[in-house]
């Protein structure tokens, strides 16, 4: 039988059969003793369990490895959090088949792409219906033909933003470089620059409709507005 489990150290929800539910806390380690559960209602969302994550503690140890609640972020801000990976290929079979088989991802083409030379989406671990990670620790990504690459150094990853324009300004003010204005692609805003050190990375602007339901805001729609 399918359950949902929620970690009452850290408040992070999961679903599973309940053979194969952990020993420990996908998000914080914890063991099993301290997972509330409930049955599985067709969709984590519906869940009644709901346990308040613990906020930072501005006084902790640096060197204390033990689980602690993350720095406090502005709530329902996905601000700097890097998003997916991008990847280049040459021979599109052999990619998919290298990934695929030796990785066990799973690769579709997205949206509106190239029959012939498509941008792929890269599933990496397990997920919800709207293509994000049901648990932690991993991230989903994307392999694009690198005649549409604009970029030479790799790897090369999403971040994602607030404000493009904002983040383009301080990108200069900081070190950085922009080697690519604000584009579209795919139904959505980018600009790709460099750090300080000579890093590339995509910039996303997270568009004006973000579903603040979805699992993985969950943690960031509980937290208290700063006073």
């Amino acid at each position: 039988m399918k359950k949902i489990y929620t970690c009452f150290v850290c408040g992070f929800p999961f679903a599973v059969e309940e053979s194969e539910c952990p020993e420990h806390c996908p998000s914080c380690n914890s063991t099993k003793e301290y997972f509330l559960e409930e049955p599985w209602r067709g969709d984590i969302r519906l869940r009644r369990i709901h346990v308040d994550p613990p906020l930072p503690d501005p006084d902790r140890d640096p060197y204390d490895i033990s689980y602690h609640a993350p720095k406090d972020f502005p709530p329902h801000s996905m601000h700097g959090r890097v998003r997916r990976f991008v990847f280049p290929y040459d021979d599109l079979e052999e990619t998919k088949d290298f990934f695929e088989k030796s990785m066990d991802w799973d690769i579709i083409p997205t949206k509106h792409s190239d029959a012939q030379r498509p941008l792929l989406f890269c599933a990496t671990g397990p997920g919800n219906d709207n293509w994000e990670p049901s648990v932690p620790s991993f991230i989903y990504g994307y392999l694009k033909p690198r005649e549409k690459f604009e970029t030479e150094k790799l790897p090369t990853f999403i971040v994602e933003v607030d404000n493009i324009e904002e983040t383009l300004v301080k990108t200069v003010e900081f070190g950085g470089k922009v080697l690519k204005e604000r584009f579209f692609e795919e139904e959505n805003q980018y600009a790709i620059i460099e750090d300080s050190e000579g890093n590339v990375m995509y910039i996303w602007q997270t568009p004006d409709d973000v579903d603040w339901t979805r699992p993985e805001t969950q943690y960031l729609s509980r937290r208290p507005e700063k006073k």
